[in-house]
């Protein structure tokens, strides 16, 4: 056998290398999920005096907005990275950092 023969297509490599940095951005959803769980729903920054329980709804749609568009980023590279045989690892670093700005936007929303 070839040493060509035994090596995978260099488009599932680079797909393959998008997917492993995206690890770390469903690290980082399931920890910012439990810190929204615990500090606005459980939490009493949700609903203190003159809460407003219509804004942290919105605050919360925010915040799935911003997890959905952090996927559909990863989502779009992993694609363009399969077909192109590009390194495209950088992109979800760049959608986790969607993700972290979608949180702390959603989180100055709920108060």
């Amino acid at each position: 056998m070839s040493p060509e023969a035994s090596q995978p297509p260099a488009g599932s490599r680079a797909a393959g290398a998008v997917a492993a940095v995206a690890v770390l951005q469903v690290v980082a959803t399931v920890v910012l999920a439990l810190t929204w769980f615990f500090e606005v729903v459980f939490g009493s920054a949700a609903c203190g005096p003159g809460c407003d329980p219509a804004a942290v709804d919105r605050a919360g749609m925010v915040f799935l907005l911003a997890i959905a568009a952090s996927y559909a980023i990863s989502a779009v590279a992993f694609v363009v990275a399969w077909r192109t045989s590009r390194d495209l690892a950088w992109v979800p670093l760049l959608a986790t950092g969607v993700l972290l700005g979608g949180f702390f936007l959603a989180r100055s929303f709920a108060g």
